[in-house]
């Protein structure tokens, strides 16, 4: 009986494969009756045109391109349908995962719902989960990110992102971002030595994740910062300051630094944030070996009407470039300083017209003993000086 059935199994067995086997024959006949038939096609082509290499590399370059037609076509509408279809899907779990993290923050979900979410593998889902939390924390509540941040750690969301940071620089981009977003501090040290990569993009992501890693010490990473600090970096810190809730440092403490670039970017935000207590220390770097770096401690004294620095400012007055002179002239004006008039009248005689200018300026700041000097000056002065004076007191401007 065992051997009657077995007998059974196998003629049915070997009905299926000769029925395949006959398919198959019947596929690859239909595919070689059509080659042969394209190439009978190229044969009457070769037979009808004059015989040279030329003809023959014209008709194999159109059966190449139209062969790679033929394979190309499908492929993209795959590819468009693929990525439609992916679009889609993410739309939806993004949904989905929404609607369950919203549950979850009002102790909505019951205890299997909870435990099936936290035990998902899928890459693709973990994925599209993180970026859920990420949109949903607003960091408005404190309570919301707590919670929002313990299920991104039960999930072990967080291996996920660590992950990222070992892979191409698009990555760790993301993984930098989820992880200062949700503060898992565990990799600050491995994400510092992203500072010193080549790429600038990499480079100003770490920077902005690192100033949140760091809540106390945000701009510890300037300590380290050996490239060039670029301005588009530069404005990148500034920007998150200035939308960030962040602890504003002692830029001050950056003044020393190796970095002249680093050194200008205190200086602004010195500037900026008007830290005045940063002066004496700003004064210190009139000696700088940059003149760029010069010219920025010159505007910063400027800006922050430190008048104690004017007398060390025109002290050196005739050693520094056009530019400076002009700031240092201008800090006069700015800070209305009617005991240095005489040095105004003085540097009024300077053959540069943009001295003139700014000292008449400066001159018009001081007051009215200075808007009577300029009047008394220019009845006496050159036609320029006039020119100049009429200029400065019109009221129109």
């Amino acid at each position: 009986m065992l051997i009657q059935f077995l007998n059974i199994i196998l003629m049915e067995l070997f009905g299926r494969v000769s029925h395949v086997q006959g398919v198959v024959f019947v596929y690859f006949d239909f595919w070689k009756n059509h080659f042969d038939r394209a190439q009978s096609i190229v044969n009457y082509t070769f037979e009808r045109l004059p015989y040279t290499v030329l003809n023959r590399l014209i008709i194999y370059m159109i059966i190449i391109f139209f062969i790679a037609l033929l394979i190309l076509l499908p492929s993209i509408l795959f590819s468009k349908l693929y990525i439609a279809y992916r679009k889609r899907k993410t739309a939806l779990l993004h949904q989905k995962y929404s609607r369950i993290v919203v549950r979850f923050l009002i102790n909505d979900l019951s205890e299997k719902e909870l435990t099936d979410l936290k035990r998902i593998k899928s890459k693709f889902h973990r994925k599209i989960m993180t970026a859920v939390l990420i949109s949903i924390d607003t960091a408005e509540s404190k309570i919301v990110s707590k919670q929002i941040r313990g299920l991104y750690l039960e999930m072990k969301l967080n291996e996920d992102s660590i992950k990222k940071l070992r892979r191409r620089w698009h990555h760790k981009i993301v993984g930098i971002r989820e992880l200062s977003h949700m503060g898992v501090k565990s990799e600050n040290k491995y994400i510092m030595e992203f500072l010193q990569r080549p790429n600038e993009i990499l480079r100003i992501e770490t920077q902005m994740g690192l100033i949140k890693l760091l809540p106390f010490v945000p701009f510890a990473f300037l300590d380290s910062q050996e490239k060039p600090f670029t301005v588009w970096e530069q404005i990148n810190v500034f920007d998150l300051i200035r939308k960030k809730r962040i602890e504003i440092p002692e830029f001050h403490l950056w003044l020393d630094h190796w970095n002249d670039s680093v050194v200008m970017f205190c200086l602004d935000m010195i500037r900026v944030l008007k830290q005045k207590e940063a002066a004496p220390k700003v004064l210190e770097l009139l000696n700088h070996q940059s003149d760029l770096v010069k010219g920025k401690v010159i505007k910063t004294l400027v800006d922050l009407e430190s008048k104690e620095a004017v007398v060390r400012l025109k002290n050196i007055f005739f050693l520094e470039e056009l530019p400076n002179q002009v700031n240092i002239i201008r800090s006069i004006g700015q800070l209305r300083l009617e005991s240095e008039v005489n040095f105004l009248i003085e540097n009024m005689a300077s053959k540069e017209f943009k001295i003139r200018m700014e000292c008449c300026k400066s001159m018009a700041l001081v007051g009215d003993t200075g808007i009577a000097k300029l009047k008394t000056l220019a009845e006496n002065g050159d036609e320029e000086l006039k020119g100049i004076v009429n200029h400065v007191l019109d009221p129109r401007i």
